[in-house]
């Protein structure tokens, strides 16, 4: 087959080596990226839960009475007056996403009107690889510490997703 000179274009050997090469990467990437997209849904329920537990503490010292975190048993979070159980914020929870599980049982965690709490530790986990689990420790000051993915409070490695 004779080519002439002002001929553009790319032959048929060219195009399935681009393809293969394309094919390549995409079976590499799409693993990393559903990795990607677990690793976000852990941290974001991580980040969640932190943000309730602020929450709960400032309304206690706010309202200057005693507020409960507690969950339902139904991936429900609600954050309530202790006195009169009246719900103020409540955070649903997709347990496909992460499980959490709690050094508290039953898990209820009340913030005094100082804003003070019993310690407490979650973790929050998905298919029980600690590697990419969140710890969040609740100080007897009621001050909260979301730790490093994987890590403990001393900065090892998370044995399990047991608090």
């Amino acid at each position: 087959m004779s080519h002439h000179p002002d001929m553009r274009g790319f032959s048929l050997i060219e195009l399935m080596i681009v393809l293969a090469l394309l094919a390549i990467a995409v079976g590499i990437a799409i693993p990393n990226f559903a990795r990607l997209v677990a690793n976000n849904q852990i941290e974001a329920q991580a980040q969640t839960l932190n943000s309730l537990l602020q929450f709960a503490r400032s309304q206690a010292v706010v309202r200057r009475t005693s507020i409960r975190l507690r969950n339902d048993n139904a991936n429900n979070w609600i954050v309530e007056n202790a006195s009169n159980n009246t719900a103020l914020r409540q955070e649903s929870f997709n347990p496909q996403h992460a499980s959490i599980t709690s050094s508290l049982a039953p898990v209820t965690l009340t913030f005094t009107p100082n804003g003070t709490a019993e310690t407490a530790d979650f973790v929050i986990c998905r298919d029980g690889n600690a590697a990419f689990a969140y710890r969040i420790e609740v100080q007897p000051s009621g001050s909260t510490r979301l730790l490093p993915r994987g890590k403990d409070n001393q900065g090892n490695d998370l044995g399990d997703c047991q608090p």
